[in-house]
């Protein structure tokens, strides 16, 4: 009886097991649609291609504007550059400007803002945008 009783327990143990797995796996694979749905509505979103040539964005940071030069070259960005962010304190300043690399790469100021730098993050954020929308409404 004892062994019956155990046998039982052990089978109801294993189908807890591999039930609460398939849930959990189940449950990985829909965040993962939603995220590709997602990525493609962003993607949607964006603009195919901007016109070539340099544009300036400004806008707010930590400590005063923010300034940025972007070169669009093959209808992509091609270098950001900072003009000027006299006014930011230079711990963060170091910390947010990380996110010129990332906007580059990712093509996008869709960029995350840097933890403990976010009012001067949002400052090149919002200066790359007011470029990029200025070299998408040129085109």
């Amino acid at each position: 009886m004892k062994t019956k009783v155990i046998k039982w327990m052990n089978l109801f143990l294993v189908l807890a097991v591999l039930f609460g797995y398939q849930w959990i796996a189940l449950g990985n694979q829909k965040k993962r649609d939603d995220y590709k749905q997602l990525k493609m509505e962003n993607e949607k979103k964006l603009p195919t291609k901007w016109k070539n040539g340099v544009y300036y964005g400004e806008a707010e940071g930590f400590g005063g504007p923010v300034k940025l030069k972007v070169i669009i070259q093959s209808n992509k960005i091609k270098s950001i550059t900072v003009i000027s962010a006299k006014q930011e304190t230079k711990e963060y300043w170091n910390m947010a400007a990380t996110l010129l690399d990332d906007i580059i790469k990712k093509q996008s100021a869709e960029v995350d803002v840097v933890s403990g730098a976010t009012y001067s993050s949002r400052g090149i954020i919002n200066a790359a945008k007011q470029a990029l929308e200025e070299a998408n409404e040129k085109n």
